[in-house]
């Protein structure tokens, strides 16, 4: 017996219905289907089944209905000793308790070329708009949920050792409790490990009794995913480390250097499509016992039920925010190769919205190139379901398995400003929250972050017909903070990122994994310039108050003696890192000074951009105020630069190279003298993480902690 709800047949976007139409209809006139209106499709269900298929007859050649062929090849492969009675029951039983009161819709089809058209239309959005939303609960989506389970499952008995099954279903009420009072404590360190591919590790583990570590844990990773051609067989050094952790579901804050090592970002959509088919699986599995428990209450032969706790309150379990659309695309091209789906419904919209063919200049840096390339907008969030067969791009956000948002898009919909229009509950079961180009994310508004944290894993407002028999209980009693995995990915790391994991609660620990700076290997030691690099620390007492201590030591000690403590009175950069640093300079200097001085930053208009670099190389204007985010956007190449104080260290330690970079093309125009040009750097104690980019980690603690205050290098 089959379960048929559904009428018509979805295209598939990579194909052309128009001609295949055309074709089938030139074969056998006779079967040709009357065309029906989209309002009449969407109120047409099918009430009978369907009669059996005459081989011998000719076959219109279109596609078959995505969720029909999915129902059917899941019977074939049923089990032995299981009838099909016993599975379309189950199935019975798992659709009601997840919706009970839900009816299924019938899908919409496509009728001809000029309906296609219109909908091409509504496709395209303006990139002002978050691309992808798809609030709507009642999509009639979970028909096909039954195709996720697959022959390859292992027995109950052997699931003990899987790390998705003792981090997640295993633990118990009483375990919980007892972590939960004690994680909040300090952490134990189990060592700093260095590895020959110039990256070193640091392990924590949570205090009491952590979750098991397994011994090679990706030998559990779904059979579907290891037949893949991308499926990764071949690690390297630190993709052995980062996997071994990720596939443990312990934290990760890994800092990959350069922006051309990817290969950890096929790890993790491994590791995405692994949790989401064995959560589903499980739940099938689940369902299909529950039923023939309750056969068995029936029939008198047990008197014994069985509670099986599964679930969330909602279904998406996998969140990752990526810095903008051509990300997101990339990220959704490697998990449909790697799902080895053969089918994708809404792929020509989504080629629409998120892709694009545009490259930065060529004039530009490469890791720029990477970073702005393609669809670069920042505004999106979109949801993903997966079958066995078949991916759905733009799927529901509440019957998603995967959602992909940047945090601007998504903090928009967590906080909207119309508060009926307000949706949070659909991230309240997130089991894995990924981050990647974090460096990118922060450099857009790292205010976004923290409003996503703020709602992820939060109990929701409705409850979406949840089955509160199957929701686990640390869900329930909001732990579910002990249970997420959160992995992090960028160039470098910096205190924003490195404060998600630090206050991390995950039972099963948390890794960082960061690159080695040598003597050698420290950007300062491939400048190619000897140009005096001054280094001045201040005292401040603790993080909070580093900012009010920078500006008194830059207003009290570098600013009166600025043009005496220079070779010439033009010329002269001060770079600023934080904005609001950058504001307050430039209101400091406009009312209590008289220097000729312009400030540039990230808001500044185009015209007022080129006549101001205009204006420093012809010496109008003495003294130029920039910023970081300005750099990180635009890297420009400033002419006319004498003299460069910076007020703080750079994030990105390219940016250090790039700046002292202006003064060697002053230099190689003859308009400087290289033994007269200055570079200063007022620094803190709180600045060892950045420091340390830049000058090795042998001398950064040197210049962090011993009696002198300043340091020259040349």
């Amino acid at each position: 017996m089959r379960l048929q709800t559904l009428v018509g047949k979805p295209v598939n976007t990579m194909s052309k219905p128009d001609k295949r139409r055309s074709e089938s209809s030139a074969k056998d006139n006779s079967n040709k289907r009357t065309k029906h209106g989209r309002l009449t499709l969407r109120n047409v269900t099918r009430t009978a089944r369907r009669p059996p298929v005459n081989h011998d007859e000719p076959k219109q050649e279109e596609a078959p209905d995505s969720s029909e062929a999915n129902s059917e090849e899941s019977q074939d492969e049923e089990a032995p000793g299981v009838s099909r009675d016993q599975a379309y029951g189950a199935l019975l039983t798992l659709l009601k308790s997840d919706h009970p009161s839900k009816k299924s819709k019938s899908k919409k089809i496509h009728q001809d070329s000029h309906e296609e058209e219109d909908e091409e239309d509504d496709e395209e959005q303006n990139d002002d708009e978050v691309a992808g939303v798809n609030i709507n609960e009642d999509d009639g989506e979970d028909e096909d949920d039954d195709d996720l389970l697959s022959d390859d499952d292992e027995e109950d008995a052997k699931l003990t050792n899987d790390p998705f099954e003792v981090h997640y279903n295993l633990p118990e009420e009483s375990y919980i409790d007892k972590q939960q009072k004690l994680v909040d404590g300090k952490w134990t360190l189990l060592g700093n490990k260095t590895f020959e591919s110039g990256y070193s590790s640091l392990t924590h583990l949570p205090p009491g009794t952590p979750l098991s570590i397994i011994a090679n844990p990706m030998k559990y990773v779904k059979n579907r995913l290891k037949i893949t051609n991308d499926y990764p067989t071949t690690l390297s050094e630190m993709d052995k480390v980062i996997s071994n952790a990720m596939f443990n579901y312990q934290d990760i804050n890994y800092a990959y250097k350069y922006y051309l090592n990817s290969s950890y970002r096929k790890l993790y959509v491994v590791h995405a499509l692994n949790h989401i088919f064995k959560t589903r699986d499980r739940i099938i599995k689940n369902t299909a016992k529950l039923h023939h428990i309750q056969e068995q209450i029936k029939q008198g032969k047990t008197f014994e039920e069985v509670e099986l706790r599964d679930q969330g309150f909602t279904r998406p379990k996998v969140l990752i925010l990526l810095p903008t659309r051509n990300a997101c695309y990339e990220t959704v091209e490697l998990l449909i190769k790697l799902s080895g789906s053969e089918q994708q419904e809404n792929k020509k919209k989504f080629m629409t919205q998120f892709y694009s063919k545009d490259v930065p200049p060529d004039n530009k840096p490469n890791d720029f190139k990477d970073a702005f390339k393609g669809n670069n907008t920042d505004f999106f969030c979109m949801g993903m379901k997966f079958t066995r067969k078949s991916v759905k791009l733009y799927s529901s956000f509440y019957s998603s398995d995967i959602i992909i948002a940047s945090p601007i898009g998504l903090s928009m919909i967590l906080e909207n400003q119309d508060k009926k229009k307000r949706q949070y509950d659909f991230i309240s079961s997130i089991e894995v929250l990924i981050m990647d180009r974090a460096n990118q994310i922060e450099n857009q508004n790292w205010d976004h972050v923290n409003t996503v944290l703020k709602y992820v894993n939060k109990i929701p407002k409705e409850f979406h017909d949840a089955d509160f028999s199957r929701i686990r209980m640390w869900s329930i009693n909001e732990q579910a903070k002990l249970f997420r995995q959160t992995l992090i990915f960028s160039e470098y790391q910096t205190p924003n990122i490195n404060n998600i994991t630090t206050k991390s609660q995950n039972l099963s620990g948390r890794i960082k994994v960061k690159p080695v700076f040598t003597d050698k290997n420290c950007i300062m030691n491939s400048i190619g310039l000897k140009i005096s690099q001054i280094f001045h620390r201040f005292e401040s007492e603790s993080p909070m108050s580093d900012p009010e201590s920078r500006f008194k030591f830059f207003t009290n000690t570098i600013l009166p003696s600025l043009m005496k403590s220079t070779s010439y009175e033009d010329g002269i950069l001060i770079f600023i890192p934080s904005y609001y640093d950058y504001l307050r300079i430039k209101n400091h200097m406009a009312s209590n000074t008289k220097h000729n001085f312009a400030g540039i930053d990230e808001y500044t208009s185009q015209s007022k951009l080129d006549r101001i670099r205009t204006q420093l190389v012809s010496g109008k204007i003495k003294i130029l105020l920039y910023t970081e985010r300005l750099h990180y956007f635009r890297r420009y190449e400033l002419n006319g630069v004498k003299s460069l104080f910076m007020y703080g260290l750079p994030s990105n330690p390219l940016f250090y190279k790039e700046f002292i970079r202006f003064i060697g093309k002053s230099v190689f125009k003859q308009l400087v003298d290289i033994d007269l040009a200055v570079v200063k750097i007022m620094y803190s104690k709180w600045d060892m993480v950045s420091l340390e980019r830049i000058v090795g980690n042998q001398r950064a603690p040197v210049l962090c902690n011993s009696r002198n205050e300043v340091y020259e290098f040349r």
